[in-house]
């Protein structure tokens, strides 16, 4: 019997959120960077707690800076270095058992690639959003694919949980917790370890999902 365990990336798997190191880079240069970082960390904040939607989000984000491909290119490899502590072995465990792990992110796979890579992941294991390219700059991203919306992960995870008799969602914010909601997806774990979100923590509470602190909690929570 397979186990499908779909882990959210930003501030999951990595220590930070992947389109704001790019996006705070972008804006290193500019005089008016702190009020334009302090708005970036505002509307990702309104994204993850669910009261913006996520393309509303995501699209506010990328018009607070200009991104060029050797931007994308240089954070990317940047990220490598940036998994948050003792996920990579957790990962390495999961897998040993025979777990099929899937990496599901609001994030962008031009960034998200390089260090999803290191971890084993392959490119069918890869769900997240694509930018859409003016010659060498970012102009927006595909809004045709699921994850540009709320109750996308829902969606990737109806389309490859196949045989598995159980499926996992762990993540940190409201659209991790959408995809159980739906049903989707048999449980929820919520992982506070980077960000914590009341309104995750509330709807944990509320639906009898789990919500771990630490990454020894999530281990003990998926029984490795």
């Amino acid at each position: 019997m397979t186990r499908l365990i779909a882990f959210d990336v930003d501030s999951t798997l990595l220590r930070v959120e992947s389109l704001d190191t790019a996006l705070e880079a972008a804006l290193a240069g500019r005089e008016d960077r702190g009020a334009a970082k302090a708005r970036l960390h505002e509307i990702t904040r309104a994204g993850m707690s669910g009261s913006m939607a996520l393309r509303d989000s995501l699209e506010a984000r990328l018009q607070l800076a200009a991104l060029d491909r050797e931007q994308v290119r240089v954070v990317g490899e940047q990220l490598r270095q940036r998994l948050t502590p003792g996920m990579a072995p957790l990962i390495r465990k999961l897998r040993d058992r025979g777990d099929v792990l899937h990496a599901i992110s609001g994030g962008f796979a031009d960034l998200l690639e390089p260090v999803l890579t290191d971890l084993g992941f392959g490119q069918g294991d890869i769900h997240a959003n694509r930018f859409v390219w003016t010659g060498e700059a970012v102009s927006g991203l595909d809004t045709d694919y699921p994850l540009s919306r709320n109750g996308g992960k829902a969606e990737i995870l109806n389309s490859i949980s196949g045989q598995a008799h159980e499926t996992i969602m762990v993540g940190d914010g409201m659209t991790d917790f959408e995809a159980f909601e739906a049903g989707a997806a048999d449980r929820f774990i919520g992982f506070g370890v980077i960000a914590k979100r009341e309104v995750v923590v509330a709807a944990c509470e509320w639906s009898g999902a789990s919500y771990v602190r630490t990454v020894g909690g999530l281990a003990k929570a998926l029984g490795v």
